[in-house]
């Protein structure tokens, strides 16, 4: 019941035609990631002095790899993003080149210091026990409340709204073969 509320939410979403148009999900979509990377760090704090736990060593090379590998899809859907730059270099206002360069180099530096510090601290408070999703390695019985609450709505906002935009270039290319097809006879034979 709930991904169907979720998907009468989305949909209008999917359908716009100019990806300037949904600039305010982008911004919920930060605000969402940054809520998550503050109250994980705030999370990760309290723990360690809460409980004095001394944070685990991290190894140079995962013990399994065939469960490290759990982490690829999760850095390629990030990585995703790209089939949306040239959408997003024409909704830029008074763009040229260099503008987009700084816009993609603050980005890609924004995304790659969040991800170490999430993961560095996860790792250094899990250790080897993290799981793939890593919500799931944050414990509900043991932290508190509010806390757990923010970290899994924080990640959740930003998931959200996240899935249009991210499927914004591929919806265009379905849309562009929908079209060809459309307008030139297929010829079997």
């Amino acid at each position: 019941m709930i991904v169907i509320v979720i998907a009468f939410i989305e949909v209008p979403f999917t359908l716009v035609k100019k990806i300037e148009k949904l600039k305010f999900m982008a911004l919920i979509g930060v605000i969402g990631i940054t809520a998550f990377i503050i109250t994980f760090v705030f999370y990760y704090i309290i723990t360690v002095t809460d409980n004095n736990t001394v944070t685990h060593e991290m190894d140079l090379f995962p013990s399994d790899w065939f469960s490290a590998a759990a982490a690829i899809p999760n850095i390629l859907m990030a990585l995703s993003y790209q089939m949306n730059f040239f959408p997003i270099f024409k909704g830029m206002k008074n763009t040229n080149d260099h503008k987009m360069k700084m816009a993609s180099l603050a980005g890609v530096s924004i995304c790659a210091f969040s991800y170490l510090l999430v993961g560095i601290l996860g790792y250094s408070l899990i250790g080897s026990k993290v799981q793939g999703n890593f919500l799931l390695s944050v414990d509900y019985a043991t932290s508190n409340k509010v806390i757990y609450y923010f970290i899994n709505a924080g990640f959740l906002v930003s998931v959200f709204v996240a899935f249009p935009i991210m499927f914004f270039g591929c919806r265009n290319n379905f849309i562009a073969l929908i079209k060809l097809v459309m307008t030139k006879p297929v010829v079997v034979g």
